[in-house]
């Protein structure tokens, strides 16, 4: 299927309750929406090569979350999963989307993960790469490092200056310099109470997901991404699973696989009947305006 050269790429930024938000767009607003959450250390540009592969047959939505990319929080609101949440849902409701697909990516599996519990009779279906938001006994411990490089109370980015140049320092000062890039993920992920973020894990609650869900995964994944995506497919009922080639990308996979994996899986999964759906359109400057009828796809 060619990609849609003709149909612009088109861009939106809109002021809710908990903060500005960006998003990318592609498609026609007359087809089912896919709505595509970024990893921990992307924004929604992360998904553009995958966006232009669908875009013909589907209205392609990408935000980027609250505090990533060009989306700014209100005030001092703490990031959590379900403050992305709530702002996720304030986005959709806004667009007058009332049916989505979700397709996520590591820290955006578990924001999709939670909005498909919270507001289940909206996603049609799940797609999730790397999921994060699981842990067992294996992974407790593998954000340890990161917390120590970038926790307010952490003494050791007061010494790495002293440590010398040995590999091994290097490579923690950069992986510092990598992590302060994306405040947002650190403070989500790193800079709360251990209770905090433990109260948030989707372990129990994955087995009362309603949308089917896919779990993709790279060949090459590693051990850690390997284990959160076995997680997942063990606690989801009937969940399904597809390995893709590996690629030096930010999703990790390569794109027209990804694609032709999930273009049959998206068609598989009937969209729900609906009533009549309103759609705010998103102008070429990125304007919002006034929402237009549209009938539910099938």
């Amino acid at each position: 299927m060619p990609l849609p050269a003709e149909i612009p790429l088109r861009t939106g930024r809109m002021k809710l309750p908990l903060g500005i938000v960006f998003w990318l767009e592609d498609g026609t607003s007359q087809a089912e929406t896919v709505v595509f959450l970024h990893g921990s250390w992307q924004d929604s540009s992360q998904w553009l090569p995958l966006m232009r592969h669908l875009s013909p047959g589907y209205h392609c939505l990408a935000p980027d979350l609250l505090g990533f990319g060009e989306s700014r929080r209100e005030g001092k609101t703490p990031y959590s999963v379900a403050t992305q949440v709530e702002c996720l849902h304030s986005l959709l409701s806004a667009l007058r989307v009332q049916r989505c697909r979700l397709v996520a990516h590591s820290l955006g599996a578990w924001v999709a993960g939670r909005y498909a519990l919270t507001y289940p009779d909206q996603v049609q279906s799940l797609t999730v790469l790397a999921p994060e938001g699981v842990s067992d006994r294996d992974l407790q411990h593998r954000w340890r490092r990161d917390r120590w490089l970038v926790a307010p109370w952490s003494p050791l980015p007061l010494v790495l200056p002293w440590l010398g140049q040995a590999a091994w320092v290097k490579a923690l000062r950069q992986r510092r310099q990598c992590l302060r890039q994306t405040p947002a993920a650190c403070q989500m992920l790193f800079q709360r109470r251990p209770a905090a973020l433990r109260g948030e894990l989707l372990n129990q609650e994955l087995g009362y997901l309603k949308p089917p869900t896919l779990v993709l995964e790279s060949v090459t994944a590693d051990p850690t991404a390997r284990r959160l995506g076995q997680i997942w497919l063990h606690q989801v009922p009937s969940a399904q699973h597809r390995q893709l080639p590996a690629a030096e990308s930010p999703l990790g996979v390569e794109v027209a696989p990804c694609a032709e994996a999930l273009e049959p899986w998206l068609r598989s999964q009937p969209l729900k009947p609906a009533g009549t759906a309103m759609y705010a359109a998103v102008n070429h400057n990125g304007s919002v305006t006034p929402g237009q009828a549209r009938p539910p796809a099938f």
